[in-house]
Order: structure tokens, then sequence, then C-alpha cells
């Protein structure tokens, strides 16, 4: 999984709309998640990833996803804490929430075609995708 190794800048976002309305997020914070340009660092380390998350200079967000055990993890859109698991698939990193909401997301984080591609998806199906360059 050495691909998704790297820092990667937004390139863009598709979805952004439907996904805060799902969320049910404000207008002023649905605002603010679309004109993010935030960069997202991974990195493999044993058997997971750690990744950082920098939206601005004051807002820096970490993880560690271990595979294949429930961990913890924030919802950096909502602030809620997810009971989840994370498992490679094809190539994909995809993270699952243990206990399945009816606000739940999952994400698949893959490169495709040299981006970095995040989708989060809904249990109802709402999909929001965001396009990574290499920094």
């Amino acid at each position: 999984m050495a691909h998704l190794n790297g820092t990667w800048k937004l390139d863009r976002s598709e979805g952004i709309d439907e996904l805060a309305k799902f969320m049910e997020l404000s207008e002023e914070h649905t605002k603010m998640f679309k004109e993010m340009k935030h960069t997202f660092e991974i990195v493999k380390v044993g058997n997971g990833f750690d990744c950082k998350v920098t939206y601005s200079e004051t807002m820096v967000k970490e993880h560690k996803i271990p595979l294949n055990e429930e961990f913890d993890i924030n919802n950096d859109i909502t602030g809620e804490k997810i009971k989840s698991i994370a498992r490679l698939e094809n190539n994909k990193l995809v993270v699952k929430p243990v206990v399945e909401q009816p606000k739940s997301l999952f994400s698949t984080d893959e490169v495709i075609n040299g981006q970095f591609v995040v989708t989060m998806t809904t249990a109802s199906g709402v999909v929001c995708k965001q396009y990574f360059n290499r920094v």
C-alpha cells in the first residue's frame, strides 16, 4: 500500500452539498467545508496508517488507523467519535463504522490516475468525493 503514502493537497470535491444536507450541517459549516483546500498526509506504519489532515495552520487533525481491528475515529465533519474498522480491499483503504447508524459514513481511500481519491458514502447512498494531488 506504499502507493497511498505521501502528502496530498485537495484539488476538487464532488457532492459536498448533498453530503452537507444529509449530515444536516449549517449553511456556514457547509460553506467552510466547500472552501477548504486542506492537505492530507498518510503513512503506512506497522499494521495500519498514520494520517494527518491540515485544514489550516491552527486546525490539524491526526488519526491512527489500525487494520482489521476496532478503533475510535473522530468524524472531522461532525466532531462525533465513531467506532470503526479499517481493511485493505483491492488496493483501497476502506473504513466502515462497526455499527451502522442512519448518519453513518464509510470512506474509501485509493489512488486513481495519480490522484488520491477519498470517497465518503452514507448508508442511504449519498456520495461525496474529494480528489487530491501529490505535493
